[in-house]
């Protein structure tokens, strides 16, 4: 038959047991930890709207910043290209295409015509 004092007891979480009652860890670290968990749950039950609108407001930032670095390094190229092709007279074998398509193209893999 169980005893008063046992049926009071509840199962201590696994962590608990291993960090405080077989290593030894100072038990005012689990009242800190405990008290810091039950403050940023009230913090986060209280800032909810907040926390959503700056999570959707970081994801679309993560999600167009590639998007961004890939047209400002291909748009750096293209201008680049063009500078070096109306400085070496490039073009002129190629009368009908026009400069801006040809640093295009070689931007995006092609070559440079002889």
């Amino acid at each position: 038959m169980k005893s008063n004092s046992d049926k009071n007891h509840t199962k201590l979480p696994w962590w608990v047991e291993l960090l405080f009652v077989q290593i030894g860890l100072p038990d005012a670290w689990l009242s800190k930890y405990l008290k810091k968990k039950k403050e940023a749950a009230n913090l986060i039950n209280e800032n909810k709207k907040n926390i959503a609108y700056s999570a959707i407001i970081i994801a679309g930032i993560l999600y167009i910043y590639p998007i961004v670095r890939y047209t400002s390094s291909s748009s750096s190229c293209i201008n680049k290209t063009i500078k070096y092709l109306k400085s070496n007279n490039i073009n002129t074998s190629q009368i009908e295409m026009d400069i801006n398509s040809l640093a295009v193209g070689y931007c995006h893999g092609g070559s440079l015509p002889d």
